[in-house]
């Protein structure tokens, strides 16, 4: 398999990172309408992306967007009904998709309270109906994604199934730990993004960016997170996110 070599950005601090991503982003939902005449976008789930989308439903972010243009997904979902506080898709929209009032026809969720294998199925051919084709394949304009203290994505666990799926652009996974099912876009849906951003802040998560950005480990498992092969992987972070990474590694925000 073919390494891909991330870009790294990084901001002085969460508010930076925050404006610096909200920036990146305007531009590519432009550039992308302007391309194809329309952008589509999944969004991650917690607290982090929360922040990002909270500013991005301010009266002058929201001006910059033509939100008529622009189709919601999501990068993963739990099993809970969308009115559970652990969705994130209720998340997403109490933050942003309802203050700006995007229209429920440009929202595509995952629909967590059905059967986890049907749901995954269902989501698949939502995306294939949806999404725009890139030689022959759904192409995503746009994946926002964080990472784990394990270094999942997603809901890309380690040891789990989901990480060998390469048929289907959704799968279900049970993860164990937690005791739970989760739905996820696959490494096949995300590695075919025109661009994939890893969002990360907070010196909390500072020890699995600094591994999932280092060499690989002779004889360990690679993380889930640096599994993915998108031909244009961004990680943004914040300053204490990026606290534990080489000086050889360091980019510069933007």
């Amino acid at each position: 398999m073919t390494t891909i070599t991330p870009q790294i950005f990084i901001a002085e601090d969460a508010e930076e990172l925050f404006e610096s991503t909200a920036e990146h982003l305007v531009q590519r939902i432009a550039e992308a309408i302007a391309a194809r005449g329309s952008c589509h976008l999944a969004l991650a789930g917690g607290n982090t992306p929360r922040d990002l989308y909270e500013l991005l439903a301010t009266p002058g972010w929201r001006a910059r967007i033509d939100w008529g243009k622009l189709h919601i997904y999501f990068s993963d979902e739990r099993c809970v009904p969308p009115s559970s506080p652990d969705s994130n898709y209720r998340m997403a929209a109490t933050a942003l998709l309802d203050p700006v009032a995007l229209p429920h026809a440009q929202r595509h969720r995952m629909r967590g309270e059905i059967n986890p294998h049907q749901a995954a199925i269902e989501y698949h051919q939502i995306l294939h109906e949806h999404l725009p084709k890139e030689g022959g394949r759904p192409t995503l304009d746009l994946v926002l994604l964080g990472v784990g203290p394990d270094g999942h994505t997603a809901s890309l666990f380690p040891d789990t199934a989901i990480l060998f799926e390469r048929e289907s652009l959704t799968a279900e996974v049970y993860v164990e730990r937690l005791d739970t099912w989760r739905l996820s876009l696959t490494l096949t849906a995300l590695d075919a993004a025109r661009e994939v951003i890893v969002l990360v802040s907070g010196e909390g998560k500072a020890a699995i960016v600094a591994q999932s950005l280092g060499a690989p480990q002779p004889g360990v498992s690679p993380l889930p997170v640096t599994r993915l092969q998108a031909c244009n992987l961004r990680w943004h972070l914040d300053a204490d996110a990026a606290s534990a990474l080489p000086e050889a590694l360091r980019g510069v925000a933007g």
